[in-house]
């Protein structure tokens, strides 16, 4: 596995147990939840959290769209990379939060990507012998 993603997953997984200690999700998840993520750390499996995150990340993903107006025939020339790299950064952050509180951690996902880009690339390769 990647380094780099399990860092990145720990890292947020750090950042989540704060906001659980802290009473962020006070309300909205049951006292049982809080103290198995702040005791046994992530990642668990919470149905609520996790379409809390997957509602988080389609208004992230809106403001990609909002950032980068290219898509757009008639407002072609609104561009910010910075912050089309910024919302794009905040989707791969929700992105993880919806892994964490889906039971899945870095290397599952990690290990699924994997499988996922070989699939595709086959379909790729096999496109042209499909559709001469």
């Amino acid at each position: 596995m990647s380094k780099g993603l399990d860092v990145l997953f720990e890292r947020q997984g750090e950042i989540q147990r704060e906001m659980f200690k802290q009473g962020m999700y006070n309300g909205y998840v049951n006292q049982g939840l809080i103290d198995e993520v702040i005791v046994g750390g992530l990642p668990v499996d919470s149905p609520a959290l996790s379409s809390y995150h997957i509602q988080h990340l389609v208004s992230e993903i809106g403001e990609v769209l909002d950032a980068d107006k290219r898509w757009k025939n008639f407002r072609a020339d609104k561009y910010d990379k910075d912050a089309k790299v910024g919302e794009l950064a905040d989707c791969f952050i929700v992105l993880m939060n919806v892994c964490m509180y889906s039971g899945i951690d870095a290397g599952e996902l990690e290990m699924a990507i994997i499988d996922k880009m070989a699939t595709v690339r086959k379909r790729v390769e096999n496109y042209n012998t499909k559709n001469p």
